[in-house]
């Protein structure tokens, strides 16, 4: 748990039972959140090495028709130019999620995170 989480007192003298509620939810978000990163990283991946195989497979289909060995240069030249844009747009497409994930709200948390000025609640913890 986030060290600012584990340390925050809420505001007032809720009933101790109150306090565990609110812990509880925060964990339980927490986990959940991470769980949902977890998978929709595995998913993006999985998307990728699918789309990936398939050009493998297809570029094997066309390397049985090669007559010489201009033409398996040619096929290998242009298989490699666009896995390499492949493997590129990847990338654009993993820092993209993270960068989403990142920016993402934690108003489930905000009430406990010490806002600017050292005030807790009503801030985001940025």
């Amino acid at each position: 748990m986030d060290e600012r989480v584990s340390r925050a007192k809420p505001r007032g003298k809720p009933a101790s039972g109150e306090i565990a509620d609110l812990e509880l939810g925060a964990m339980t978000w927490g986990a959940e959140r991470a769980l949902q990163v977890m998978v929709e990283y595995q998913v993006e991946a999985l998307r990728f090495a699918t789309r990936r195989t398939c050009c493998d497979l297809e570029f094997i289909r066309h390397l049985r028709h090669c007559t010489g060995m201009q033409d398996v240069v040619q096929l290998q030249q242009s298989w490699f130019k666009q896995c390499a844009g492949d493997y590129g747009e990847e990338i654009g497409r993993l820092f993209g999620t993270a960068f989403q994930l990142s920016t993402s709200d934690f108003a489930p948390l905000q009430r406990l995170l010490p806002a600017r000025g050292g005030k807790r609640g009503g801030g985001n913890g940025r």
